[in-house]
């Protein structure tokens, strides 16, 4: 049974989940999937004092995503690697 929570209410986000079957629980029950904002993923999964991910928990976002996702930083990643 997948358990999921959130920071944003989004309809869409909730009724996809449902639908799945999936669990949202509340605070401080555990969790397998956390659906959260970019500036709530930088300040709660922080490397140096934040959350740390167990094994079978993930989130939809992680520090500098954009690294690979926006193509010219990863055009400047591979180019970096390459060297």
């Amino acid at each position: 049974k997948i358990r999921w929570k959130t920071d944003m209410e989004k309809v869409c986000l909730s009724s996809n989940f449902e639908r799945r079957g999936w669990h949202r629980v509340s605070e401080g029950e555990p969790w397998n999937i956390y659906w959260a904002s970019v500036s709530s993923a930088k300040m709660v999964f922080n490397g140096d004092f934040g959350y740390r991910l167990s094994d079978g928990q993930m989130i939809n976002h992680f520090p500098n995503h954009y690294e690979l996702t926006r193509k010219d930083m990863m055009v400047k990643n591979i180019k970096r690697y390459r060297k």
